[in-house]
């Protein structure tokens, strides 16, 4: 409803005064949904997020907390770790509560089948109560997280406004879990490494274990350190000895003791004052206190309740935003509805200029998402050179991907300042440039913003090597959410793509005693390797991954893997071996079939570790963080 129109409905001398009142309410009403609705189109995390929709559901949820709480203390410390077992996993997507009749859902996992029922039962309970009053309106996710909040006030901890908006995960697989949960016996760096991974900082890491004030573990968890020789030197006599009695050696590891020995049923500031005294249950909550690295935030948090508290709530709050985000097609419609047209044109003359611009796009986007997520991260420029693109995988990056979002941002920024993302500008630059190579168009989901992390050592591990075999391959796309199909899919960029002649060498002049090229290989093709890659060429020579049509997206690159023409040892093995080899005779054959799957592929790819709310940020320059 255009302005214009309210304008003339209140000049209409067929309406009263107290009519147009109403009139002018009632618009207002209206606009304040719209706004509404806009913003959650955008996917941030609100507040308010139900004040229309489910305007009782805190209170609704807060009553069958409470409840609960008043069966079983249990409740409480079940439901908190609940929240952080799910959000380590897949995000905070309530992921954690699926059931699944096969036994390989999350909560099937070796780390999660610890998790008391108890924090279950409240989410379920609760839910139940909120669709009779909302049905089909409040995710799962969102109750645990509210019931996450609830479950620390009701034990005397602090209160704080929860950000809503989340919507349930379509993914609950127990090989998800393994590596990504804090172990007990792990190192300051180990816990300082996973919580980085969830956008947490040292002083997050810190303040969130202070749960552990409330929580309670089996016995098999710690009986290392009691039962070793020697004991722990790190845990105070007496302790050890407590727990001894509590867990004799052989006992059922069914039994539980609690984790703070003092004030074992109140939110408050005792487990720091724990750690001091020797009396942390894990090597992970007791390093807190030997390593002089994180020796002073233990000593503040334990000599003031005021600061733990607000660190908690700071760390709840930015663990909460952990997720895919809500990504939307439609995200810039009325923000910057030019914004494709914008990248389009940008994306056009860059190729006009240099075909490279195609690939080196490309590939800039796949090295980006591999790393932190699809956040740009990979754009950042530091004057020491420890940032991601400074990694030796990333050093092979051509400039004109960088310089073809740069410029993008630049125009974009001319219409629209602050307001579209880099990761959103590489990933529309993305679709654009396989589209101009002759592949297919798709509707690219927008919505993410910027990371605030960009470190060179965050690479290794994350990116596929060229040596990979298919196992190696599938596990580190699955990490990534991608299956085996996917996986085979994005390869088939590789149409366009190109790379140094060091990537290979091994497959022509060193393979094997036996054999110094690669029997995978055709000897023709290896023959014409040999010629543009002589032994100790200049690395920086770079050749075509595709020798038969190199400039267009298409499907000839399976054709290439069934002739044995596939540049990397991990392309060919997608034909070798035989978990593979018909998804690529498919692809081979079957053009459609192989766009229809690239495209299901990159769009979620897209969808990797995007940031939302304060997790991220727009960057005004691509190349460095908002000062």
């Amino acid at each position: 409803m255009p302005d214009s129109f309210l304008l003339e409905v209140l000049k209409s001398s067929s309406l009263e005064g107290r009519n147009k009142m109403e009139v002018l309410r009632r618009w207002l009403i209206l606009l304040s949904m719209v706004l509404m609705i806009m913003q959650r189109g955008e996917g941030q995390l609100l507040e308010n997020f139900y004040a229309n929709s489910c305007p009782n559901l805190k209170s609704i949820v807060r009553q069958q907390v409470s409840t609960k709480f008043t069966q079983t203390f249990v409740t409480i410390p079940a439901t908190l770790r609940l929240f952080f077992h799910d959000c380590f996993v897949e995000g905070c997507d309530a992921s954690v509560l699926i059931s699944s009749s096969s036994g390989d859902a999350e909560k099937d996992a070796k780390d999660n089948l610890s998790l008391a029922g108890d924090g279950f039962d409240t989410v379920i309970k609760a839910k139940q109560a909120v669709e009779t009053q909302c049905p089909g309106v409040v995710s799962c996710a969102d109750i645990l997280a509210l019931a996450a909040r609830e479950v620390v006030v009701l034990a005397g901890g602090p209160s704080w406004e929860v950000e809503l908006g989340r919507r349930d995960g379509l993914i609950s697989q127990a090989s998800r879990v393994t590596g990504n949960l804090p172990e007990p016996e792990f190192n300051l760096d180990q816990l300082n490494t996973l919580f980085a991974r969830n956008n947490l900082t040292q002083l997050d890491m810190i303040a969130l274990s202070g749960a552990h004030t409330l929580g309670f573990s089996h016995c098999d968890r710690f009986s290392g350190r009691i039962y070793s020789s020697p004991i722990d030197p790190t845990l105070d006599s007496s302790y050890a000895q407590q727990l001894m009695d509590a867990c004799p050696q052989n006992v059922d590891p069914s039994i539980a003791i609690n984790m703070d020995p003092e004030t074992p049923r109140t939110f408050d500031n005792m487990y720091y004052q724990n750690l001091i005294a020797g009396k942390g249950l894990f090597s992970s909550d007791q390093v807190l206190n030997t390593d002089p690295d994180s020796e002073p935030t233990v000593s503040d948090f334990a000599t003031n309740p005021g600061n733990f508290n607000a660190a908690f709530i700071t760390a709840m709050r930015k663990l909460g935003r952990k997720g895919k985000g809500q990504l939307s097609e439609t995200f810039y419609r009325t923000s910057c509805p030019k914004v494709e047209s914008i990248v389009r044109k940008v994306v056009t003359e860059k190729i006009n200029q240099t075909f490279v611009t195609i690939p080196a796009t490309l590939r800039l986007f796949f090295h980006d998402c591999f790393v932190e997520g699809c956040d740009a991260s990979v754009l950042i420029s530091s004057p020491n050179g420890d940032a991601e693109k400074d990694a030796p995988d990333n050093l092979s990056l051509a400039g004109d991907g960088f310089d073809t979002v740069i410029k993008a941002k630049t125009e974009v920024e001319k219409s629209c300042p602050r307001v579209v993302s880099c990761a959103d500008i590489l990933t529309i630059a993305t679709r654009d440039v396989i589209e101009l190579a002759g592949g297919p168009s798709f509707k690219v989901e927008l919505g993410r913003r910027d990371g605030l992390i960009s470190k060179a050592s965050r690479v290794t591990g994350n990116l596929p090597d060229p040596n990979f075999n298919l196992t190696q391959l599938n596990t580190m796309f699955a990490k990534n959410n991608l299956t085996q199909t996917d996986m085979i899919a994005l390869s088939g960029a590789h149409t366009v793509g190109f790379s140094h002649c060091n990537r290979f060498a091994n497959r022509l002049y060193s393979f094997s005693p036996s054999s110094p090229v690669d029997p995978d290989l055709d000897p023709t093709y290896a023959q014409q390797l040999m010629q543009a890659c002589p032994q100790n060429v200049d690395p920086r020579i770079a050749i075509n991954m595709d020798p038969a049509t190199p400039q267009t997206f298409d499907n000839m690159y399976f054709q290439n893997l069934v002739t044995k023409k596939g540049l990397f040892t991990s392309d060919e093995v997608l034909f070798t071996n035989k978990a593979s080899q018909a998804t690529v005779i498919d692809f081979a054959n079957n053009p459609g079939d192989f766009s229809g799957a690239f495209v299901t592929a990159i769009r979620k790819l897209g969808r990797v570790g995007v940031k939302t709310g304060n997790a991220g940020q727009v960057r005004v320059d691509c190349t460095a963080f908002n000062s």
